[in-house]
């Protein structure tokens, strides 16, 4: 087992380094963190803290949206009307936006030019350098499918669509709401846990939900002003790539970037690693 011992001792000299020679801090996937009574306390308490604020917060929230959404839709000319539908949320009862609109199933203009403008779409993807936009390319290529199947459904059954534009658009701001109300306590595993400071905690909470209340309104009301012109058509790929996954996108980059935040317990030094044979040396 000699060469056991060579081999980790030749990797335990070599592995603090990094390419250049340099010291290399030892990334905290590899730390181990302990929750004693305090932290944990911490990550009970702090989502409900925030929860609760957001609660206080709805009376000021919803009627800002309702401004948001009426500004966005007189500035692009939306001909429909500003509704208020109660939502549900156990404790309280709120009146989110909506529109009192029809959108409809796409003309055969509408559809045919939908339908080149995909197959363009997909071969302009072969024309880009897939060494570095490959992660662009699937992304393209994964929206032009999703739109393939709207094609399809609208050609077989275009009466047949379970949604319309006013059930959308309150469908979306309900989740969206919804979305807040978890975002502390998704935070709270992922990320009140490790060793970060508690107003850093407090900052990245404060700012994703300060993000989700100003822009949930601008991106909806967006959406809602697009399927009227463009038709039901482009609602999966809206609902699908612009809608919650965009929303989760955003809060991933988000937490990515406090992540890379220092903390007081966040800058270890580097600790040995066991290797085979290191108890016969």
């Amino acid at each position: 087992m000699g060469w056991k011992r060579i081999f980790g001792r030749r990797i335990e000299a070599i592995r603090p380094k990094n390419h250049d020679g340099r010291h290399a801090r030892l990334h905290r996937a590899f730390h181990a963190y302990s929750l004693p009574r305090g932290k944990l306390l911490i990550v009970l308490l702090l989502p409900l803290i925030f929860n609760l604020l957001l609660l206080a917060a709805i009376e000021v929230m919803v009627p800002f949206w309702f401004a948001v959404m009426k500004f966005c839709f007189t500035a692009t000319d939306f001909p429909g009307d500003m509704v208020a539908i109660p939502f549900n949320l156990v404790i309280a009862t709120v009146w989110l936006p909506s529109v009192d609109l029809y959108a409809g199933a796409p003309t055969q203009t509408q559809w045919w030019i939908s339908a080149i403008g995909g197959v363009l779409v997909w071969l302009a993807t072969k024309l880009m350098p897939p060494a570095r936009l490959m992660p662009l390319i699937y992304v393209i290529r994964a929206m032009v499918l999703i739109h393939g199947t709207s094609l399809a459904f609208f050609a077989l059954a275009p009466g047949a669509f379970p949604r319309d534009l006013s059930s959308y658009l309150f469908t979306s701001m309900a989740m969206g709401l919804l979305m807040m109300f978890l975002v502390p306590w998704v935070l709270a595993f992922v990320y009140y846990v490790f060793d970060f400071r508690l107003y850093q905690k407090v900052a990245l909470t404060a700012l994703v939900l300060l993000y989700f209340a100003l822009a949930l309104p601008i991106q909806y009301a967006l959406h809602a002003a697009l399927l009227w012109r463009l038709s039901l058509l482009f609602l999966p790929l809206f609902y699908l790539a612009f809608g919650y996954l965009l929303d989760v996108t955003v809060f991933i980059a988000f937490y990515a970037w406090a992540m890379t935040w220092d903390g007081p317990g966040l800058n270890h030094p580097p600790r040995s690693i066991a290797y085979p044979g290191d108890g016969d040396r």
